[in-house]
């Protein structure tokens, strides 16, 4: 991306979070105040000239969530500290009406401002109702409101407790990025920075993995192409957590564990952007830059406002985590010690995401199961051959969010491990579900077929019903496999 198309970008990205923050500015003072008001008018004002301003080059503009992010003409709003806390209260009021979003058209520019904020307060009234979404659409299609309209939420299979839990493990996931953020942000602005948000949502997490591990090993899949850094940070934490589940580590151990997951990488805000995301391999001068990083991340750590016991439980692992088992990596050290229990997990985790997340300076990545061949090459030396054996044994032959191609040519999404596996055969035939091209161009590539399970035989031939071709990475192809995941 050229100077001139990354300044753009950001320039367009500033009006769709400022239309999404005007919006939600407007169904807040509209429980308040009157339509006279003049901080009514002025929002309103302004909430309309950003529909104006993205209509240029479009004939309407959606605002609309999925999963647990904000689209505006289906281009992703980009998650900062300060706007996860909004995005989540707009998801919400959007889901509490069964609605997934508004599609708005220029004609709201000829619209007077109590039509606007009727609609506003019939929007805000629906939640009273048993069936919100009906009560919307029968004024919404009734020609009443013809500058909106409603973007139905897709009935889905999912049953009420899956949604929940879905729905709160990405919660979860928004807001414990945007305390790691948050932190960076404070530490480059020279503000005081503590540890208490975090602590916060990390306990929450702790809490959500002790019901659900599987779901929370799916949402270490998600992949943030824009940010790369900082979501790598919370899936190291999340993996993390899921191995010292695993190894019966107490809750308050999980949560340490996880606080040196998402501090570990907290250097690389020192790193300059130029080396962090060069198109290319690094020059030995940049990589001595860039070895740095474990060793800030310990004089940052020490830089925020905690308490000394609580400083000294999280500084030894994000200074180890690329040291390796056998102390061959960096920062050099003449210690004789083995790694830390933490230490010797993060790199597990940390290895992992890195070689299965898209990079800059590569144009592929490995599939999830070939990654860990990969890293099982290097059991003794770069990884502790139990934890490593622990790993592998947790995320399984295929882990979530594979993608496979099978011998009919259709593609499959690893969704859920194999059922009951008595062998090694069985324990590579997981559930997947089909994936079929989007022939709307929508923001998904592809969308949800049928589920299937690939242990399943044919009864008259006694033979598997699909077999596997190939593996592939769903990052190289755009998918984000939590999408599809319930």
């Amino acid at each position: 991306m050229t100077r001139s198309e990354t300044s753009d970008f950001s320039s367009k990205n500033r009006v769709r979070e400022e239309c999404v923050k005007t919006f939600y500015s407007l169904i807040r003072a509209a429980r308040i105040h009157q339509a006279n008001n003049q901080l009514i008018v002025q929002t309103a004002k302004e909430f309309v000239r950003t529909i104006a301003l993205l209509t240029k080059d479009s004939e309407d503009v959606s605002i609309q969530f999925m999963g647990r992010r904000i689209y505006v003409q289906e281009k992703k709003v980009i998650f900062r500290p300060e706007t996860v806390a909004l995005f989540d209260n707009i998801i919400d009021y959007f889901d509490k009406r069964a609605i997934q979003g508004l599609r708005i058209y220029p004609s709201i520019k000829d619209i007077k401002g109590a039509e606007l904020l009727g609609f506003i307060r019939l929007l805000n009234e629906a939640e009273r109702y048993n069936q919100p979404q009906e009560q919307l659409l029968s004024h919404t299609t009734s020609g009443q409101y013809p500058w909106v309209e409603l973007l139905r939420k897709p009935s889905g299979t999912e049953a009420p407790g899956e949604e929940s839990r879905k729905n709160q493990g990405l919660k979860s996931y928004a807001h414990v990025l945007g305390s790691v953020q948050e932190i960076a942000q404070k530490l480059t602005t020279k503000q005081s920075a503590g540890l208490n948000r975090a602590r916060r949502v990390l306990q929450n997490m702790v809490d959500l993995i002790m019901e659900d591990e599987p779901l929370f090993r799916a949402l270490s899949t998600i992949r943030f192409y824009d940010d790369y850094t900082f979501g790598h940070s919370v899936n190291v934490a999340i993996l993390s957590m899921c191995i010292g589940k695993r190894i019966m580590l107490s809750k308050k151990s999980l949560e340490t564990l996880g606080l040196c997951g998402l501090l570990h990488d907290l250097g690389k805000i020192q790193v300059p952007k130029e080396i962090l995301n060069k198109n290319g391999k690094l020059t030995e001068e940049e990589f001595e830059i860039m070895k740095q990083h474990s060793m800030d991340s310990v004089r940052l750590i020490v830089k925020i406002q905690a308490s000394r016991d609580r400083k000294n439980d999280i500084l030894l692992a994000p200074f180890e985590h690329h040291l390796k088992y056998d102390l061959s990596g960096y920062p050099k050290t003449d210690r004789s010690s083995n790694l830390s229990l933490f230490g010797r997990i993060l790199t597990i985790a940390d290895v992992y995401d890195a070689i299965t997340s898209p990079r800059v300076y590569r144009k592929s990545v490995l599939p999830p199961n070939r990654a860990l061949g990969f890293m099982w090459e290097s059991v003794g030396k770069d990884f502790d051959p139990v934890l490593l054996k622990v790993f592998i044994n947790m995320l399984g032959v295929y882990p979530v969010g594979t993608l496979l191609v099978l011998d009919n040519r259709k593609a499959g999404l690893v969704v859920e491990p194999p059922d009951g596996a008595e062998g090694p055969l069985e324990w590579a035939r997981p559930w997947v579900v089909l994936l079929k091209r989007n022939g709307n161009n929508g923001y998904r590539k592809f969308v949800r077929g049928d589920t299937v399970n690939l242990a399943e035989k044919d009864p008259d031939s006694g033979r598997y019903r699909y077999s596997i071709i190939k593996s592939l990475n769903a990052a190289n192809y755009g998918i984000q496999p939590i999408d599809f995941i319930k």
